[in-house]
């Protein structure tokens, strides 16, 4: 199903405020995770070349010496490094699933104030997370077009599953759990132990997600604007 994503006037003003900051904050959660992203290469692009420079003024010593010198130095370093790409990606991910719940929980309390429904946010059930609350109100209260907006939120609801595994189990799962789940591109189980480790191998995961979310976000918009319309005609 195609989508025109293409920038148009809306009837509810509050809608312009809406689409405004969610464009702003998109701009903003991109740019820190180029920052955080170049900021790594750079830490390995160092350190490759110094690894560089050692094998080149130490070649008396062999390969099987270089490598345990190189190890020696270096090791703890890359370990570093390693450990500090897991968080920042690991906290991309807290961060831009933090911004989608806020915003749908904005975008469902302006409508609740401008529209006296019977069901109040609050009373609906938080049983399957606040995600699908506000799925609720919007698709079974407020009623917008959810043949639409099916196709975008479901991916998204599914990573949420990713974005639990990293909140609560800190990125490790069990064999069994590891069986269950379905890895999106630039996702990567590895297997230590018993158990396996949620690595976000590069960047592409969570450009997918900034992308799913706006991509969302518009066609909600929009849909939210339409049955403005149409209640208050």
């Amino acid at each position: 199903m195609n989508f025109n994503l293409n920038d148009f006037g809306f009837k509810w003003d509050k809608l312009h405020y809406f689409d405004f900051g969610i464009d702003n904050s998109f701009d903003a959660l991109i740019q820190l995770n180029k920052n955080h992203e170049e900021s790594l290469l750079r830490s390995k692009d160092e350190i490759d070349k110094k690894i560089e420079t050692i094998k080149e003024l130490n070649k008396e010593l062999g390969e099987e010496g270089i490598h345990s010198y190189i190890h020696h130095l270096y090791y703890e370093d890359d370990m570093v490094i390693n450990e500090l790409q897991k968080v920042q990606r690991y906290s991309m991910v807290l961060s831009i699933f933090a911004f989608y719940e806020n915003q749908l929980k904005s975008i469902c309390n302006m409508i609740e104030a401008d529209f006296d429904f019977d069901v109040k946010i609050e009373k609906l059930s938080r049983k399957k997370g606040d995600l699908m609350k506000y799925w609720t109100y919007l698709s079974k209260i407020y009623k917008v077009d959810i043949q639409i907006l099916k196709p975008l939120f479901i991916p998204l609801n599914n990573e949420k599953k990713i974005r639990n595994i990293i909140a609560h189990q800190g990125g490790i799962i069990s064999e069994k759990e590891a069986e269950k789940i379905q890895l999106s591109v630039g996702l990567v189980l590895n297997k230590v132990g018993e158990y396996y480790v949620l690595e976000i191998d590069n960047y592409n995961y969570i450009n997918y997600l900034l992308k799913s979310l706006k991509d969302f976000f518009k066609v909600l918009l929009r849909e939210v604007d339409k049955k403005y319309r149409e209640l208050k005609a």
